[in-house]
This record gives structure tokens, sequence and C-alpha cells, in this order.
């Protein structure tokens, strides 16, 4: 069975979903196989109604909530069972062969975060490969405009001179820039897996044909144009604009550009990371969490 059909057998049983996405190192092969072995397939399920799809799904499937999961999303209060992320995530799902961690979001939470940025923690997981097991054109378009968005800043970042395992490299990057967990259990090379791990995917994703990037003959380097590149930051999301803004950024020097984008994906990625930890406890409950937990610190010092 492919990971594909995997994850299909595995929405089947589950309430209906508007778009189902796979992704990470279960779904996509990465440079060097982290952690001992232990193979955890990820996805998430866009939904119409987050509680509602909850509570159907409680019914069909009860053994994936902890207790302290059917007690958070028992709430009345919808904006607390979303959380600052809006997605709820649920791991150690056993089903069959596999083993499964998912999270689920409401459509329209999903494509706010992914067109104005409100949230990284969605939008960034976007930013790289996924797969796609069900979805619609108006959410294709959004995981789209979050990509242009994402090369934008990912060449930014990039030195004027620059190749294209570098580019993607920043762009794969973005999402863990002040990631609360890549300081204790994440691996540390985990972009520079992912980029080598599925190169060709990235490159179909990210041709690099945009006219802020010039290649050699070869296509081996790219030149940045700044001043194309710059011309292009209008079309970012409106958090990350209003925020340079209130910066009184000039846009025509680079060096303030750069120290001003980083802050901004610093403080939410801070933040958005350790609050998942916390709304990770409280869907899960502590003893699914702590499994979860010891494999990410595995993989942070596995060779």
């Amino acid at each position: 069975m492919s990971n594909k059909e995997a994850i299909e057998a595995f929405a089947r049983k589950r309430p209906e979903a508007r778009a189902i996405y796979g992704y990470g190192s279960g779904v996509f092969k990465q440079a060097k196989r982290e952690g001992n072995g232990r193979i955890l397939t990820d996805a998430i399920f866009v939904v119409d109604d987050l509680k509602d799809w909850h509570c159907k799904n409680m019914l069909l499937h009860p053994s994936d909530y902890s207790l302290i999961g059917r007690i958070h999303l028992s709430q009345r209060n919808v904006d607390r069972i979303k959380g600052l992320n809006k997605i709820t995530y649920f791991s150690e799902i056993k089903d069959g062969d596999y083993t499964f961690k998912y999270g689920v979001t409401e459509v329209d939470d999903f494509i706010e975060s992914l067109e104005t940025w409100d949230n990284l923690f969605v939008a960034g997981r976007f930013h790289k490969p996924v797969m796609e097991v069900t979805s619609e054109e108006k959410i294709r378009d959004s995981i789209a405009y979050n990509r242009k968005c994402a090369l934008i800043i990912a060449c930014l970042f990039c030195d004027p001179v620059t190749t294209r395992k570098e580019i993607y490299n920043k762009l794969c990057g973005l999402s863990y820039i002040g990631d609360a967990r890549m300081a204790i259990a994440e691996n540390p090379h985990k972009v520079e897996n992912i980029v080598n791990g599925s190169f060709d995917i990235i490159s179909h994703i990210y041709p690099l044909s945009n006219d802020f990037l010039n290649p050699d003959k070869t296509q081996s380097l790219f030149y940045i144009d700044y001043e194309k590149l710059i011309a292009h930051f209008n079309e970012l999301p409106i958090n990350l604009l209003e925020y340079l803004y209130k910066k009184n950024t000039d846009f025509e020097d680079i060096d303030m550009l750069r120290i001003n984008v980083w802050e901004y994906l610093v403080k939410k990625n801070r933040v958005e990371s350790r609050v998942q930890i916390i709304e990770g406890i409280k869907t899960n409950g502590i003893v699914r969490s702590i499994p979860y937990a010891l494999a990410k610190v595995r993989k942070r010092f596995s060779k």
C-alpha cells in the first residue's frame, strides 16, 4: 500500500473533509531517515466545522481521543478549542501497519492562514512538499499564493549570487526560524534532509522562473535582482506588511528589510511553536504526548 492509499484508507473511516494532505518524513523521502525506524504518517484534514467534525469522529473512533482531549473538545468556546494555531492535532493513532499524527482545521481558518500569514504554523507547513490526497481549486489557489510569498522571502535572505539548493534551504527553513522546538526536539539537519530528499519535488513546486531570478547558462547559479524582488513586496500577506509598516521599514534598504522580516518570523514561530506544545498536551494527554516528544528528541540526536 502506498502512503497516499494508506491516508485515503484512514480518511474513509472518518467524517468527510474538504481537503486532505499528507506530509513529513513518513510520506516523503528524506536524505537520512530520522529516529529509530519508527515511521509516523502525518496528515492534515481541512473541514467545514471543526467541532462538528470531532463530535462525529469521537463516535466513530473514540480511541483517537484521550480523556483530556475529550474534555478539551467539549468546551463551548470554539476559539479555545482551535487555539492560537487554529488546528487540533492527534498523535499515536494506530491504523493497521501505520501510525498517524493528524491535524484538523476549518477551511476558512486554513485559507486565512495561507493568505494573510496571521498564523505561520499552518502556512509554513505548506511552504514545503505536501501530498494532495483530495482538495479543491480554492484551496489549491491559496497554497500557490502562500508558496509564491515564501519564495520572495527566501530570496530576500539569499546572497546576490546563490544556488538553487540554497534558495530551497532558505525556503524550507522559514517556518523553523525561532521555532522553540528546534533547540530541544528537532534534528538540526532537518531542513537539509528535507531538501536533499525531496529536491526534484521541490524543484517542480518552485521552478525558479521568476523575473527577479536570473540563472546562468547551466542554471547552477542564480543572480537575484533585489530591485525587482522588492517590487513584489506589495503582493505579500497583509500581516507581514502591517508589521513592516509599523516598524517604519525602508523597503529600499535591504539590510533593514531582512532584519525586520527575520524579526517577524522569529516572533511568530517562537510563540506559535510554544503554544503548540501546550495544545498538543490538551488534545492528546500526557500518555500520548510523551512517546511523540521522545521520538522527536531521538531524531535530534540521530546521525
